[in-house]
């Protein structure tokens, strides 16, 4: 190869470096942006009662990594997906020797109703996860909501038997509590497993 053509090789790999480069700082800073005004998770207030008849409040919750979502137990689909999935995530990262006892998962229900603690704690004893559930009057849940600007929409009104239309995005808050992203429904568990590590 001559010299000339040497040199434009270089120069063109130094360019795809170079741009490589910036459209990680960009994406990056992008990211960070769209996290910015999004409250922590001790900024929400929260009074509800758990799976085991505890009340609970957003400090309970401090110092350790969160992966939170909003469901109702007698999802047919989107609930249990997510619960297996996160499941399936947290053992995949322990196969690997990381140290997963610190992440909390945490469930809240959209459908109080129906949701009693005994409810959820029946409900999970259905999968291989440790995850805290938490319900409450109509109102409060409702206030929790309202927060952390979840859809819920009742779809249905016969005698208890209705569905809901819900957000179904995982909300994942660090151990300082601020917020780091969301894991959508259905997203591929290679990238769930890096998105949970990384609040680890």
């Amino acid at each position: 190869m001559s010299t000339r053509k040497l040199g434009w090789v270089i120069a063109t790999a130094l360019l795809f470096l170079v741009l490589a480069v910036g459209v990680f700082l960009i994406s990056d800073q992008i990211a960070k942006k769209t996290t910015i005004g999004i409250p922590q998770f001790q900024d929400n207030h929260i009074e509800l009662i758990d799976q085991n008849g505890i009340v609970r409040n957003e400090d309970d919750f401090a110092d350790r990594p969160i992966a939170l979502f909003f469901g109702f137990t007698y999802c047919p689909d989107v609930c249990p997906t997510t619960l297996t999935t996160l499941a399936a995530a947290r053992d995949h990262l322990n196969s690997t020797g990381m140290d997963t006892t610190a992440l909390q998962i945490i469930f809240i229900t959209v459908d109080p109703e129906r949701d009693t603690p005994e409810q959820l704690k029946q409900y999970f004893s259905l999968f291989d996860v440790n995850v805290t559930g938490l319900t409450g009057s109509p109102e409060k849940v409702r206030s929790v909501l309202k927060q952390f600007g979840i859809y819920a929409q009742k779809n249905g009104q016969g005698d208890g038997d209705y569905l809901f239309d819900h957000s179904s995005a995982v909300f994942l808050y660090r151990d300082d509590g601020s917020f780091k992203g969301t894991i959508v429904h259905n997203e591929p568990i290679a990238f769930i497993t890096e998105k949970i590590k990384s609040i680890l």
